[in-house]
Order: C-alpha cells, then structure tokens, then sequence
C-alpha cells in the first residue's frame, strides 16, 4: 500500500496518484487542513477514495467537535478512525468494555448515541427477516414500526465491516428493538441496500443465516435452529 499524507483538500497532483496507483491510500493530517468538521466528511464522502483521518495533533476537544458531527452526518463517509471511536463508545456505553475515556462524551450525547444502538441492535431482527421464511417476517413485522427515512446518523452500516464490532450484540436493548422498513427494505445507503452491507465476512451472524439457507450447516447445529421457537428467538436475544 502506498500511504499518501496530505492535508484537505487534496490537491490535483496528488489525487492523480490515486488513478495511477489504486493501491494508494490518503492519510488526511485533520489538523492542519483547511476543511474541517461537517466540511471535510462531507468532501471525503463525495471524493470516495481510500483515506483515513490522521488526528495525532488535532486537540481533544476539536476531535469531540468532529466526532459529533460525524454521528450526525447525512451521507455515507469512510472514515475508520472515527469508526473505531464509535465502536469503542457503543462497548462503554453498554458496559462491555472498562475504557472509561468515554464516560464525559457518553453522558453529554446519550440521546445520539441511543440512536446509533437502536439501528445497529435491530439489524438481529433484519438478519432474520432477510431468511426465506414466512414466520420470521412476520414476527419482525410485529415489533415497534419505524418509517423514518432520515439519514442523519446513516454511518451506523460503516461499522458493519468491521469484525470488532459484533461482539457490542452480546448485550442488546430488546426494549429499543425497531422494525426499520425503510432501512431494511430501501436502497438509501449511497445507491446500495441495507443487505449489501450485512453481508460479509466478518459478520458472524450473516455468515450462520447464509449457511442454513445454503444448507451449509447440517446435521444437530442446523436441526437445532431449525426447532427454535420466534419467541426462544427473542428470549435469545435474537442472536
């Protein structure tokens, strides 16, 4: 990988590096650029090429500045820095993890972040309701109906791609559980479907649905899922 540091915007020679090398990769010194907060998420989301956020010298309170408006962007922007942080806030905020660096911004921004969690946790019911099986629709249908098609916080399906992430469903809010028809049914995520991100290596829970729908997983495992109840499901955790 060739690493590229620059400031934003970048300029045209070193853009064209990217067209000639793909292997190129930006590292974006946030500090000493002249875009900053909602403006250079919002040029990196429309440039689209691979970069990150270096904020090694940028001072804590402009990184929480940043961060927040990043929670509350409209527009799907690859950032993995900022992916990191909200993973590791989800972990504080749900007590599994004992990082308390967190703990100012978490009670300052607990109504965003609830909303972060409410999305991310209902994707176990988005993960049943893609299975090819009637009974699985419904019951997601029965849950609490959510028709926003907002997109401010639309990053939450960045974190899907990250293997780190899923470990925040091993405790979920079932009371914040939500049937998103709009997210789990609609192509709102930059042209793409909700599914296009669930579905990929690093997700466990995708990886087990796909396997018993392509008969992958046999024998007790299979026959197993297969006789569980929607309620046992639920009781479950949905997981």
């Amino acid at each position: 990988m060739d690493i590229i540091e620059t400031t934003a915007p970048i300029s045209v020679d070193e853009l064209k590096k990217y067209f000639e090398n793909q292997d190129s990769f930006y590292l974006i010194d946030y500090n000493n650029s002249q875009l900053k907060e909602k403006k250079i998420l919002t040029y990196v989301g429309n440039l689209d090429i691979p970069c990150d956020l270096d904020l090694s010298k940028t001072p804590q309170e402009d990184i929480v500045t940043l961060f927040k408006e990043y929670l509350q962007l409209e527009m799907i922007c690859n950032v993995p820095v900022l992916e990191r942080m909200m993973i590791e806030v989800i972990h504080y905020y749900k007590g599994l993890s004992e990082n308390n660096s967190w703990k100012v911004f978490v009670e300052g921004n607990e109504e965003l972040i609830d909303k972060w969690i409410s999305k991310l946790d209902s994707l176990t019911l988005y993960n049943m309701y893609i299975v090819n099986n009637d009974e699985f629709k419904s019951f997601v249908e029965t849950l609490p109906l959510d028709e926003s098609d907002s997109e401010e916080g639309i990053n939450f399906v960045s974190l899907l791609k990250h293997a780190n992430f899923y470990s925040s469903y091993h405790k979920i809010n079932q009371d914040g559980l939500k049937f998103y028809k709009n997210y789990f049914n609609k192509y709102m995520f930059k042209g793409n479907n909700l599914y296009s991100y669930w579905a990929n290596e690093n997700n466990p829970l995708f990886l087990l649905t796909f396997g018993i729908s392509e008969g992958i997983v046999k024998g007790e495992e299979y026959v197993s899922l297969k006789t569980k109840t929607v309620q046992e499901l639920k009781d479950a955790s949905l997981i």
